[in-house]
């Protein structure tokens, strides 16, 4: 279909009434009347063929095509704006769009309060969401696979073919056992990591470079369960048998008196977190200003102390939380 045969006033009320989800609501945004709105509406279905909205009870429900068209309507409705705006320059102090990031949620705890932080203060009004990645498509997938509204938070290893990227902060594995878990009494070892089932996150197949590593050390972890969130990992670890491998800065946050983080007794390839966007926003002002702002994030990430591990000594007869010696530390590396 040809652009020219559509108006395009259209987009800004589809972006409209797919975010309000009321005729009225969208009209005010629009500042419409409430008649136009309904007519823009009536248009709309008829160029689709779908009724976009449907009314369930007192409200408003999208159907699956409404649904499918909010988050691209949403992207069109940004590249509008970056266009009509681009000889204007970027001025944090008065923009007022929402940002758009995809990210782990290992990734959004670690990185998301500095990245509040940078945020307030370096604009009033600018906003900004985490979502999570998602789960249909494979690490790997071509860029048009995966939707990178302003930026795709994710390791190196998994890298979006095509994508220009930035390095962010790096991280290591470390192992996560229940504090009276009696096979890890001693420490961590080769033969205990062979012998014990292991909790593992989903996107954890069998190319990741972690569980290649082990393979290569003849260890095929007996995966009894796999979850969608790094943090339900320790949810499934503690009070069991099990044992997990999750990113060191993730488990000082959750350690605790019933939890024992382990060091994986040999050297695994370190998380190295990266910045990946779209080429065509490359030279985008305001998403220059962004990637600035998470960069900044990230920087302070690396001025924290080290994160908890654990010596390998018995889990019971420490005190969780404890810090490894500068000695016994193994610095990531990129």
């Amino acid at each position: 279909m040809r652009t020219a045969s559509i108006d395009l006033n259209l987009l800004a009320a589809l972006d409209a009434l797919l975010a309000e989800r009321n005729v009225t609501r969208a009209g005010r945004r629009l500042g419409m009347s409430q008649p136009a709105m309904s007519e823009a509406l009536a248009r709309l279905r008829r160029h689709f063929g779908d009724q976009l909205l449907v009314r369930v009870g007192n409200n408003y429900e999208l159907t699956p095509l409404g649904a499918g068209l909010r988050s691209t309507c949403a992207a069109a409705m940004q590249l509008v704006e970056q266009t009509f705006t681009a000889a204007q320059g970027f001025d944090p102090e008065a923009c007022e769009r929402e940002f758009v990031l995809l990210a782990s949620d290992y990734a959004a705890a670690v990185l998301g309060p500095p990245l509040m932080r940078e945020l307030r203060q370096a604009s009033p009004v600018a906003s900004l969401r985490l979502d999570r990645l998602p789960t249909d498509c494979p690490p790997g997938a071509a860029p048009g696979r995966i939707r990178v509204p302003d930026g795709l938070v994710l390791p190196r290893s998994l890298a979006p073919p095509g994508l220009p990227g930035t390095t962010l902060f790096s991280d290591r594995w470390v192992c996560l056992a229940a504090a009276d878990n009696p096979a890890v009494t001693g420490g961590l070892t080769v033969e205990t990591l062979a012998a014990l089932p292991w909790v593992l996150h989903q996107d954890m197949h069998a190319d990741h470079p972690v569980l290649t590593n082990l393979r290569a050390r003849g260890l095929r972890p007996e995966a009894r369960f796999s979850v969608g969130g790094f943090h339900l990992l320790p949810e499934l670890v503690r009070g069991t048998d099990h044992l997990c491998l999750i990113q060191e800065r993730l488990a000082a946050r959750v350690a605790g008196p019933d939890l024992c983080v382990l060091e994986v007794p040999f050297d695994l390839p370190p998380v190295v977190e990266t910045l990946w966007w779209d080429p065509a926003q490359t030279h985008d002002p305001s998403h220059r200003w962004l990637r600035d702002l998470v960069a900044a994030a990230a920087r302070g990430l690396t001025a924290e102390p080290g994160p908890v591990a654990t010596p390998a000594t018995s889990c019971k007869a420490r005190p969780p939380g404890r810090t490894l010696s500068p000695s016994k530390r193994r610095s990531p590396s990129d």
